[in-house]
């Protein structure tokens, strides 16, 4: 019997440049027991009722009078929910830019961990690297946790096939399990820019909770500058 895996994410109108390929591959992985569910916090209801007009399950998320990645981290807990409500054993948490292998859910749960990413880069140009970070000593006694970007010059070294354990790698492509899912929300705070993943990558941290990567498993990321206005500092 294979473990119920629901495919989700938080969509948006912006990504809809990328929507073509994306579902298209969403609807054509290999794994055989999985949904897709969308969490839609585009600015109409017109992208939420395309998507259940092309039978795709979906739930629209208002804006949260707080800002932008406050709305953004309802999607993430829209999509918590219904992995727990619907007895999911995982989420298969896919940013809907993001264009996995076809057999990404299997490779991921062979692997036996209850958090497993693939790999995926981030920025543009010069900047472009692997989204992962490591963490680093830090005295336990000062109320403060800083983790280190991934040094572009190690990554040769770091890419060799294996899974390795790290800090944080996204949830762009992510599995996880709903034991994880049950006892960690999504969150992010006012007057910090940081967005849910980075505060999932923490939260894990303080609960003893190891992230792995697939370093083999790359997926490719199709992405496009959409945030526009910073309104969270505020």
């Amino acid at each position: 019997m294979f473990p119920k895996v629901l495919l989700c994410a938080p969509q948006h109108e912006s990504k809809n440049y990328c929507w073509k390929e994306w579902i298209t591959r969403a609807k054509e992985l290999t794994y055989p027991n999985y949904d897709i569910f969308l969490a839609d916090n585009s600015d109409t209801m017109d992208n939420y009722n395309e998507l259940l007009s092309q039978g795709i399950k979906a739930e629209y998320i208002n804006k949260n009078s707080k800002g932008l990645l406050f709305t953004i981290n309802d999607a993430h807990n829209s999509c918590r929910e219904y992995v727990i409500n619907n007895d999911y054993e995982y989420m298969f948490h896919l940013e809907t830019d993001i264009i996995p292998p076809i057999d990404v859910i299997e490779r991921l749960m062979n692997h036996k961990r209850k958090a497993c990413m693939g790999v995926y880069d981030i920025f543009y140009g010069k900047r472009r690297k692997a989204m992962i970070q490591m963490d680093e000593k830090y005295d336990r006694s000062v109320r403060a946790f800083r983790t280190s970007e991934f040094i572009e010059e190690s990554e040769p070294l770091f890419f060799d096939g294996t899974v390795k354990k790290v800090f944080h790698a996204g949830i762009g492509c992510a599995l996880i399990h709903r034991s994880i899912i049950e006892s960690i929300p999504f969150r992010v705070e006012k007057g910090n820019n940081s967005h849910s993943d980075t505060y999932f990558a923490f939260d894990c941290f303080q609960h003893n909770i190891p992230i792995y990567v697939d370093t083999e498993l790359q997926c490719k990321h199709l992405n496009f500058t959409w945030l526009n206005v910073i309104d969270e500092l505020i």
